[in-house]
């Protein structure tokens, strides 16, 4: 079961979309918030997989929100205008509707919101990946033809490829391997590894230097100086904040 979260300041919106959410067995409505206080409120205590967010709210932006949020759950805004479409997807929204939302629209927004949260096999052991294992400071991955075993400390980034992940090393090299980013994310210490955004996790060890762009873009050099890799703002917010924390 899917869980998502309405924001949205009409009571008669929130009504509507909850009624047509309903045809969908697999989702439940866990919480719903009319103002940016109680929706980080709610938020806080259900943790959805989603929240359907409403752009212009009473007190505020809905998208200030989104910028707060784990990168774990998605966002799909929902408004009555579609010039907010690019700053929707500025901040890695999943989807974009316009009210009222139509039903076909709704369904592929929820179509591409099981594409991204399919359920993690378990297995017999301590439902532990087949693909994915670690040990003793390192981590082992399968790609479609290889099995691979590095040190945590090789690695500089991975990044989201659909239901695969690309995995970065620091001497340049690159493998697509099987299982999902957030699998990966569960084997990884924190630190050094840290979930940016929804398709990327960074060896905060390996960063080199962190260029701080003017649009609130950032781009990350690591240590082999060969890779590179650009987020958004909602993510650079988060590096400065891990950075600042550590001493970075």
């Amino acid at each position: 079961m899917l869980r998502v979260v309405l924001v949205d300041d009409e009571p008669s919106a929130r009504r509507g979309l909850r009624r047509m959410l309903a045809e969908f067995p697999d989702i439940a409505v866990s919480g719903e918030a009319g103002d940016l206080e109680s929706a980080r409120q709610v938020m806080h205590e259900v943790r959805p997989d989603a929240i359907f967010l409403d752009v212009e709210l009473t007190n505020g932006k809905g998208l200030d929100l989104a910028t707060d949020l784990p990168p774990e759950t998605f966002v799909i805004v929902v408004s009555a205008y579609d010039l907010y479409a690019i700053d929707a997807f500025d901040v890695a929204a999943l989807d974009f509707l316009v009210k009222p939302v139509k039903p076909e629209r709704l369904e592929t927004a929820i179509g591409r919101l099981r594409e991204r949260l399919p359920p993690v096999p378990s297995t017999p052991d301590n439902n532990v990946s087949p693909t994915l294992v670690t040990a003793q400071g390192r981590l082992q991955f399968k790609t479609s033809s290889a099995s691979i075993l590095v040190s945590h400390d090789a690695v500089a980034f991975l990044r989201a490829e659909g239901d695969y992940t690309r995995v970065y090393l620091e001497n340049g090299q690159q493998h697509l391997a099987n299982g999902l980013l957030r699998v990966f994310e569960t084997r990884l210490p924190a630190p050094p590894f840290h979930r940016l955004d929804r398709s990327t996790i960074v060896n905060c060890a390996q960063i080199q230097r962190v260029n701080w762009h003017a649009s609130g873009r950032s781009s990350i050099h690591f240590s082999n100086g060969s890779n590179v890799v650009e987020i958004g703002r909602p993510a650079s917010k988060r590096l400065r904040s891990i950075l600042q924390l550590s001493g970075g």
